[in-house]
């Protein structure tokens, strides 16, 4: 088939671009002399999923997360001053955000965070990174856990209330990745046709003969927010259910180290197809057709 020309509605962006399931990102902020730090998102085991990282065991999926009246706050500010007594090659203690307030400049976001939450270990509490990798879930009950988001988007300690972001009824941490992948939504997002094909919504999933199909599976937490990589994983499982004699399942040529990305070839018959993608036990599946 001549790749010449694509219609394309993008369902995903997370998805198109790079690994299904990344998770957006707050826009950068330009800081007065050095960038923000960057805060890779953890991977299974050592951050957000790892369930077996604290002592009080799991969370539960369906927390309720509001804001409220934190409660940890003392503890939150014990694990910041010791490390900055125990680490001080991670600040700036010469430039603060706010005369007198010790929010130094942080020179390395991500050993921050982690050297914070080994500090909030050490003190008999569980914590670890939040799903995006950029803020502190942490608990000492499993009654409930607090968020926090420690660091400015220009680099520098964010300490107090103004630090504090959530309460989640019961605690919502530490999940394994099966618990935080609440569904996987499956559709196409892209024809690549041969001129002049018109072709429909992909919303219709209608795939008419002239053109391949994109398809995509994109793992979705429990209010409808793409996951990360580092969270879900590489072990989707693909299957052409109906209509192996109508189309046929393939890699997407364009992303072929994504395996949440495949694309629909028509066999040059008219008939429907059914198409799944499966990780863990969740599933998501598209039913279409061939049109002319």
């Amino acid at each position: 088939m001549k790749r010449s020309s694509m219609a394309a509605v993008f369902l995903s962006a997370a998805c198109v671009m790079g690994s299904c399931g990344g998770g957006a990102s707050s826009p950068a902020q330009p800081a007065p002399t050095v960038a923000p730090p960057t805060l890779p998102a953890p991977t299974p085991g050592t951050g957000a999923g790892g369930g077996g990282s604290c002592p009080l065991g799991k969370g539960n999926p369906e927390a309720d997360c509001l804001a409220g009246s934190p409660r940890l706050q003392p503890a939150v500010e014990a694990a910041i001053d010791a490390l900055v007594q125990k680490r001080p090659e991670l600040f700036n203690t010469s430039e603060e955000n706010g005369a007198g307030t010790r929010q130094y400049r942080v020179l390395d976001g991500s050993a921050y965070l982690d050297g914070v939450i080994a500090n909030l270990q050490s003190a008999g509490l569980c914590a670890e990174r939040t799903i995006d990798g950029e803020r502190v879930a942490l608990k000492d009950v499993n009654a409930y856990s607090e968020e926090w988001d420690l660091i400015t988007a220009k680099g520098f300690i964010r300490r107090g209330v103004h630090a504090y972001q959530t309460t989640c009824t019961p605690a919502s941490f530490p999940l394994e990745p099966a618990d935080i992948v609440a569904f996987v939504r499956t559709g196409l997002w892209a024809y690549e046709c041969n001129p002049p094909v018109a072709t429909p919504p992909v919303t219709e999933a209608k795939l008419p003969l002239g053109c391949a199909g994109h398809v995509t599976a994109t793992p979705k937490d429990r209010k409808n927010h793409p996951l990360p990589a580092a969270i879900h994983g590489p072990d989707v499982h693909w299957e052409l259910r109906e209509g192996a004699d109508i189309v046929t399942l393939e890699p997407d040529w364009r992303w072929p180290e994504n395996p949440y990305n495949k694309m629909l070839v028509p066999r040059g018959r008219l008939g429907m197809f059914l198409v799944c993608a499966t990780l863990f036990d969740k599933e998501g599946c598209v039913r279409g057709q061939t049109i002319p």
